[in-house]
């Protein structure tokens, strides 16, 4: 049924100080890159992390945040202790190894159940 991303919780609202954990899932490839992204108001998307394999995430460390590949299929965002950084959303993607003629990306969104496919020249 194709590329599928989910995000576990799908919702989280933290004070600062508390710790953070999102685990996404991706089914529907071997071998995918995964990747997080954090959206702001202010700055739009960024990409944060990004893995072509297990326990290789890049960087490792983006201030309190850290991401880890414990498995082909699974990428970890954490944060012992968050900061006060207003309002953001994480989201996270994935791209398959085997596509040669172009890029093929699913992102889950806070609004859509199941996540979306993209094609995009890069």
């Amino acid at each position: 049924s194709g590329l599928q991303v989910n995000q576990n919780p799908l919702e989280l609202i933290l004070q600062p100080g508390e710790p953070l954990k999102v685990v996404c899932s991706i089914t529907g490839t071997d071998n995918p890159n995964l990747y997080w992204y954090l959206w702001t108001p202010t700055d739009g998307f960024k990409l944060m992390f990004s893995s072509v394999g297990v326990g290789i995430v890049d960087p490792e460390n983006v201030g309190d945040l850290s991401s880890n590949r414990p498995g082909l299929l699974q990428i970890v965002l954490e944060s012992k202790s968050v900061t006060d950084v207003g309002s953001v959303v994480w989201f996270c993607a994935a791209s398959p190894h085997s596509i040669t003629d172009h890029n093929e990306s699913c992102t889950k969104t806070l609004r859509d159940e199941n996540c979306f496919l993209s094609s995009f020249e890069g």
